[in-house]
């Protein structure tokens, strides 16, 4: 009997010594670390998302720096070509001005095709940053799915674990290695999976604000295309217009370039030699010297009457300037000259006091600033063909004269003619070289012939 009593006995102490050492290995067992390839692989691809972010937002910064020299430059180059489009309407400026401003609207169209290329080229590496970050975005959340997954299995095993006991556990197990393993899996997994569930959240934190980032980039960048596109067509409508108006400058040297043939060939005709021109030239100084001195008391009686309806100052309007008298190309300008048949003057072999602006017989001639006619008919003074000229004072001392006008009459002498208002038509009269206007501008007491270009647009 005691033998049996201390076999039990031996029994008990046996099963308390296991449990003992059941607690003792269990306790003693380390604590099974969740895998962290996917973290690290993870937290890698943030960081490179971050980075590509940052240079995307560099990148946008510059097409967008790109994009506002761009409409800098279209807005100037529009202006411009607008400008030369007016002029080239009529006589508002000179050829040469006009050439000049087209060559530097093609400069500058260049300089504005080159930026649109590298802004296309910038917009295509944007594209191509964009679309890496978008898949490290992807790779990401697949990542963040597998561990997610893996987390439930483990939630889900400790759920089965917590409500079994251990004495449960080591009737049923069907190894004692087992139950060591799993009642250490059942005691450590709480804290580990708390890690996973925090690292899991934090991952997928800073992913929600990349790919939130990476939205507005999107449309940032959808909005960069949207304008690169818009830039295109601009740039197209532009080089539209350019090429338009080097067309029509064309066309108007070309006509400019004829009327100076004819006048040339009119003056050769007229003129064989030196000596026959020097004589034309001095009859039409003595012609001209007579009617000025035939119409000076003229000019002065309507001066006086002009600065007393304008307040004593020539009536130019807010702009200060006359208007073109009439349409057409100028086929000389006021100044020093190769044409022969046009009188020395200083140190000018041959000056011209006016400016020529050809076009058709009949083309309408307005008066440049309101005034009154001082003057209207032939200068009688001139052999055959007489010119047919008006001349208008303006006030303040400042006149103006038409020249080679047919001979109509639509204005007479003393008449108040407003600024804009037809006085003639353009005609061939007097010793013309084809059908032309020659305006003139007079200023002080003895109606010098001064620059006209001082006075117009």
């Amino acid at each position: 009997m005691p033998s049996v009593i201390t076999r039990a006995h031996g029994a008990a102490v046996s099963w308390s010594r296991l449990f003992v050492l059941l607690f003792v290995v269990i306790l003693a067992v380390p604590v099974i670390a969740p895998p962290a390839v996917e973290a690290a692989s993870l937290k890698d691809q943030i960081a490179a998302a971050k980075e590509r972010q940052a240079a995307l937002t560099k990148s946008i910064a510059k097409s967008q720096r790109l994009v506002s020299q761009l409409k800098s430059d279209e807005a100037k180059t529009k202006k411009d070509l607008d400008a030369t489009k007016e002029d080239l309407k009529d006589i508002r400026a000179d050829q040469e001005a006009v050439k000049a401003r087209i060559e530097k609207v093609g400069e500058r169209l260049k300089r504005i095709e080159a930026r649109h290329a590298d802004l296309v080229d910038e917009q295509r590496q944007t594209d191509f940053t964009l679309g890496l970050l978008e898949q490290e975005l992807a790779n990401g959340e697949t990542d963040l799915k597998a561990r997610r997954q893996a987390l439930a299995l483990r939630l889900a095993e400790a759920h089965r674990a917590e409500n079994t006991t251990i004495l449960e556990q080591l009737l049923t197990a069907e190894s004692f290695s087992d139950v060591l393993s799993d009642t250490s899996a059942y005691l450590s997994i709480a804290d580990q999976d708390a890690q996973l569930a925090q690292q899991i959240t934090q991952d997928q934190q800073a992913l929600d604000s990349l790919r939130l980032l990476t939205t507005s980039t999107r449309l940032r960048t959808d909005q960069l295309r949207r304008d690169t596109l818009d830039t295109q067509e601009r740039v197209e409508e532009l080089r539209a217009q350019l090429r338009e108006a080097k067309q029509r400058l064309g066309v108007l040297e070309r006509a400019t370039e004829k009327a100076r043939d004819r006048q040339k060939a009119a003056i050769a005709r007229i003129a064989k030699n030196k000596k026959q021109a020097q004589a034309i030239v001095q009859k039409q100084q003595s012609a001209r010297n007579k009617l000025m001195r035939t119409i000076r008391n003229k000019v002065a009686s309507m001066q006086a009457k002009a600065s007393a309806q304008f307040g004593g100052v020539a009536p130019t309007g807010s702009s200060g300037r006359f208007d073109w008298p009439t349409r057409g190309s100028i086929t000389q300008g006021y100044g020093c000259t190769g044409y022969y048949i046009n009188p020395p003057k200083g140190s000018c072999a041959h000056f011209h006091d006016g400016i020529d602006i050809a076009n058709g017989s009949g083309t309408p001639i307005y008066a440049a600033a309101s005034g009154v006619v001082a003057y209207i008919g032939f200068n009688r003074y001139e052999a055959p063909p007489q010119a047919f000229i008006a001349v208008i004072a303006h006030g303040g001392g400042i006149s103006t004269l038409y020249a080679h006008m047919l001979a109509t009459y639509p204005v007479r002498v003393g008449q108040t003619v407003k600024k804009g208002q037809r006085i003639g038509s353009m005609g061939n009269t007097g010793g013309s070289f084809g059908s032309h206007l020659h305006f003139e501008v007079w200023a002080g007491g003895d109606w010098q012939p001064v620059n006209p270009y001082a006075y117009l647009p």
